[in-house]
This record gives structure tokens, C-alpha cells and sequence, in this order.
């Protein structure tokens, strides 16, 4: 039920190949195993930061934003929203460069590197 390991894999997925159609799958599982340990009252940033990552993997902007919103209070030190903007980088980077989601990607991007 740990969720980490799930989101590093669903990232490293997209970056070899966006299209792989086992991340839908796994987003799945990942989701559910985050969502519970929030639910348990044991949540902390690195299971926003993991909602956040899920819904710009799912290329949800306004889940992404939401999260967003919702993970900002949770940072306690200052590298952790460096590290989830250095991941979003990667999928961002991984999108087509005429996708129209890197546009709102970068935004989040940009306020994590802000926050």
C-alpha cells in the first residue's frame, strides 16, 4: 500500500513512453493506495505531491490545479516542492512539444519553484 514506488514507476512509464498502456492500470492502484493512507489521517506532503503528480499524468489541469492548491499548505521544507517540480519537469518534457498541456504544466511547475 506504499505509493511511492507506484508514482516513481508511473513517471519513469511516461518518460519511456507516454503512450504505454499499463500506466492507465497503475495510475489506478496508486491512486487507491494514496487516497487510503490520507483517508487514514496519516497523510503528509509526499501524498499530495503524489495526487498532484497523478492528475498531470492523467492530463486532468483541473484536478492538477486542485492539487496543487491542496498541497501547497502541506510543505515543510523547502526542496520538496523543488523535487515534485523536477518531476512534473519530466513528464512535461516526455509530452509532445506541441502539446497544449505543457502550457499548464510549466504554470505548476513554475509555482512549485515559487512556493
Amino acid at each position: 500500500r506504499n505509493a511511492y514506488p507506484g508514482i516513481n514507476a508511473l513517471t519513469l512509464m511516461h518518460v519511456a513512453d507516454p503512450a504505454d498502456v499499463r500506466i492507465t492500470q497503475l495510475r489506478a492502484v496508486v491512486e487507491y493506495a494514496v487516497k487510503r493512507k490520507i483517508a487514514n489521517g496519516a497523510a503528509d506532503y509526499w501524498d499530495h505531491a503524489t495526487l498532484l503528480e497523478l492528475a498531470v499524468l492523467g492530463k486532468d489541469q483541473h484536478a492538477s490545479n486542485a492539487q496543487l492548491a491542496e498541497l501547497l499548505p502541506h510543505v515543510r521544507e523547502v526542496w520538496e516542492p523543488k523535487t515534485t517540480a523536477k518531476n512534473l519537469g519530466f513528464v512535461m518534457d516526455a509530452l509532445p512539444g506541441d502539446s497544449k498541456d505543457r502550457i499548464w504544466i510549466k504554470e505548476i511547475i513554475e509555482q512549485l519553484l515559487e512556493s
